[in-house]
């Protein structure tokens, strides 16, 4: 799971096209996640530069702290841990007519989970940059482990370190998207995409555990999992450089997920941007409803294990309850200011740090079902600070 929320985010970046501010950009930021099990701590730094010729190189960091009732990060498990995660990569673009191509390269690495990502990607400007066509590929290996000890672990399916042939613990990712962006006027445009990831490999977590006959079992999922999601959004500003409002900007947007697991998703989501002089609010409201997979149970408990001629031929089951039936409803408030308003243009100093723009945001996740019995709600909070470089 999050192996393919990873090349979701990958690719949105190198699909999404770059305001540029400057030649540079160093972006601070910091997430934040508390639910009742677990929580999570992730700063991060980007490093972006690009030259005269259209040649962008980009360098990062991320920092995962998870402190958790479980390494399954769910309510079985009786003691807390913290488990660091460690992320870097790398990214270059180039501009090449109406064309800019990309490459990425991801490691990230924690004391049971180490995964190598890498990719490439096309935008393209076409009809005076009205519309704009993306596609991007994505790799990602995992190798996953289980801890036995403080240095200690063995291979998710149990063989020790020492075994070479180890790929039964690991797990192969290909994510394609496909991406669109047309200017329907002046203040709208239309943004559509498609997104297919293709994993193929172990996909449970070795730590969590379900109910089978009455005696906790370690996880066992299908090792085949293709996923689709379709979307669409329209973003539109009504109101723009009129009195104290600089720009107030209306988005609604729709995404469908559905998968070989059977899950199906549907997530309609509305945003507000108001603009007043050098600040800006934008709050967000999303809700999201899914059906169960096929093979889950409610609250992890089967009779018997589940088993099926595809996907689960020597039996499935699992207590994750994100592959249960939920609903959940988010909302975020953000706001972001503009440092020349506080800096101003006194001296080098005050101009570097005027260019710059930090934010701050806060939401809150309410889930229902097994979801809300395992995880409860959660509240998420960021920091960010863009200076020019």
């Amino acid at each position: 799971m999050r192996l393919a929320l990873t090349c979701l985010l990958i690719a949105a970046a190198t699909s999404a096209p770059t305001v540029a501010h400057a030649d540079g950009e160093l972006l601070l930021r910091g997430n934040y996640w508390r639910d009742r099990n677990t929580r999570i701590i992730a700063p991060e730094a980007v490093v972006r530069k690009t030259t005269p010729g259209g040649t962008t190189v980009e360098a990062s960091y991320l920092l995962d702290a998870i402190t958790s009732a479980s390494v399954s990060a769910g309510v079985l498990g009786d003691s807390l841990f913290t488990e660091l995660r460690n992320e870097v990569g790398g990214r270059i673009a180039q501009v090449v007519g109406p064309a800019t191509l990309s490459a990425l390269y991801r490691y990230s690495t924690e004391s049971d989970y180490w995964a190598h990502t890498a990719g490439g990607g096309v935008l393209v400007d076409l009809f005076k940059k009205n519309l704009t066509l993306g596609a991007n590929w994505v790799y990602s290996r995992a190798d996953i482990a289980r801890r036995v000890s403080a240095d200690g672990y063995v291979w998710a399916h149990g063989r020790e370190p020492n075994v070479r042939n180890y790929d039964n613990s690991a797990l192969e990712t290909h994510f394609i998207s496909l991406s669109a962006a047309q200017v329907l006027s002046q203040r709208a445009l239309l943004t559509v995409g498609v997104d297919f990831a293709n994993l193929d490999g172990y996909q449970a977590n070795p730590y969590r555990s379900a109910i089978v006959s009455g005696s906790p079992v370690k996880e066992v999922l299908p090792s085949y999992r293709l996923r689709v999601a379709v979307a669409a959004g329209v973003r539109w500003t009504p109101v723009y450089h009129r009195g104290l409002v600089d720009h107030l900007t209306l988005y609604g947007g729709y995404r469908f997920y559905g998968d070989a697991w059977d899950v199906k998703a549907h997530t309609p989501e509305v945003r507000v941007y108001l603009g007043l002089g050098p600040t800006e609010l934008r709050f967000t409201v999303r809700y999201h409803t899914q059906t169960a997979a096929y093979f889950y149970s409610p609250r992890g408990v089967y009779n018997t294990p589940f088993s099926d001629r595809n996907l689960c031929k020597e039996g499935c089951y699992t207590s994750d309850s994100k592959l249960s039936a939920f609903d959940s409803v988010f909302g975020e408030l953000r706001f972001s200011l503009q440092l020349r308003a506080i800096f101003g243009s006194r001296n080098a100093a005050s101009r570097w740090l005027g260019g710059g723009n930090a934010g701050v945001s806060a939401g809150y996740y309410a889930n229902d079902g097994d979801a809300d019995l395992q995880f409860g709600h959660a509240w998420v909070g960021g920091l960010d600070l863009a200076l020019p470089l």
